[in-house]
């Protein structure tokens, strides 16, 4: 993934939530899957997930090297943020991260996060990890899905050890979100095959932010359902739930307004109407069970 520098308003603190929230988005380009039915995880090691792809694959590996580093975060006025994992080699690395961002990628975009210290939202850290050279020769010959959910698990035991994080999980009614298609059809196009690549998802999601005076805008490419839920989860701050039926891959480009717009008589209309303009989908409030990881402990990581 490429680094996401969020051009700066004049509000920085619109700035710097807003830029919170786009890196969000810009994690989906790890397509990590969810994980569900996780019991609460020990001091040394997170159990497997029970309902990931493939339900049989119970991952082991950990990192063998890492570091964690707290930074400020901000770079030439705006938040530089980012991450490079790929998927079947053990190479991590993240620029300008929160706690809680971090639990997100390790436990899933869909899992809601409660508790906690305030630091885990506001403080920001990088993170370098790897492992010995033998763990990528095994990395890479797993499948896609094995692989993403390895480098989930390394991820976790590495949030466990040096923040000692200790969770439980609760079901509960939790507001949502559900994403359709509006009435009038989908606005997105499919991706057309490519004979050098013909499988879109090997192409990788590419998400591209950029703020301005007038708001939001997301340029995406290669992006799936899974992968627009998350990003618009990330916006409206609660989990959304796909039933669009859309099986394909889209490119497209989302413009809407943000908090810091609002009185810019040319602001991009709010997220709502923009998605369904736009897109042609449409986003409705609603309410579902939804699994939530309660953190039960945690500390500032250590950095090495």
């Amino acid at each position: 993934m490429s680094n996401i520098l969020l051009a700066a308003p004049k509000n920085g603190r619109a700035v710097r939530r807003a830029a919170l929230l786009i890196f969000l988005a810009g994690l989906l380009l790890l397509v990590l899957p969810p994980l569900h039915g996780q019991t609460a995880a020990p001091a040394a090691a997170p159990t497997a997930a029970a309902s990931a792809q493939p339900p049989d694959y119970v991952p082991t590996l950990t990192f063998d090297v890492a570091s964690i580093r707290e930074t400020n975060g901000v770079v030439s006025g705006g938040l530089k943020v980012g991450v490079v994992s790929p998927p079947h080699t053990s190479k991590f690395t993240a620029t300008n991260f929160t706690i809680n961002t971090l639990l997100q990628v390790a436990y899933g975009f869909g899992t809601p996060i409660s508790g906690g210290p305030e630091w885990i939202h506001q403080r920001y850290f990088n993170v370098e990890a790897k492992s010995d050279p033998s763990v990528d020769a095994q990395l890479a010959t797993l499948t896609d899905d094995q692989a993403k959910l390895e480098k989930q698990h390394m991820l976790q035991a590495l949030l466990i050890e040096r923040c000692h994080l200790k969770f439980h999980l609760e079901t509960k009614e939790f507001s949502v979100f559900a994403l359709s298609v509006a009435k009038g059809g989908s606005k997105l196009q499919p991706i057309k095959a490519d004979p050098d690549q013909p499988n879109a998802a090997s192409r990788g999601v590419d998400v591209q932010a950029h703020g301005s005076g007038q708001g939001l805008e997301f340029v995406v490419h290669t992006a799936s359902m899974r992968s627009m839920v998350g990003l618009l989860s990330s916006q409206v701050e609660a989990p959304v739930l796909d039933r669009t039926g859309l099986l394909d891959y889209y490119n497209f480009t989302l413009q809407f307004g943000r908090d810091w717009s609002s009185s810019n008589p040319d602001s991009w209309p709010d997220i709502y109407t923009a998605i369904q303009e736009q897109l042609g989908l449409k986003l409705e409030s609603t309410r579902a069970p939804v699994e939530v990881l309660v953190i039960d402990h945690i500390d500032l990581p250590s950095e090495n």
